[in-house]
């Protein structure tokens, strides 16, 4: 994926390493540390951590539909 094109609140699919197929929102775009400095993102997906992936590793994901009965409580 392309880091211009990456914003935070957008849904992803993580596509390589331990986090295969997993999807996520993105929470923040930069430079971290961590070894060598690397441009990545964060994700959030779900759990009590957040993910750093490099833009390469991401695709864009589809928005999860609503549960049934929900579509009315939407904003």
């Amino acid at each position: 994926m392309n880091l211009n094109h990456i914003t935070p609140g957008l849904r992803v699919r993580i596509t390589a390493g331990h986090w295969t197929g997993r999807t996520g929102s993105i929470v923040a775009v930069g430079t971290f540390e961590g070894g060598p400095m690397q441009i990545g993102v964060l994700v959030d997906i779900g759990e009590p951590l957040l993910i750093h992936e490099l833009p390469e590793h991401l695709e864009l994901a589809p928005e999860e539909p609503m549960p049934s009965g929900w579509a009315e409580y939407a904003l």
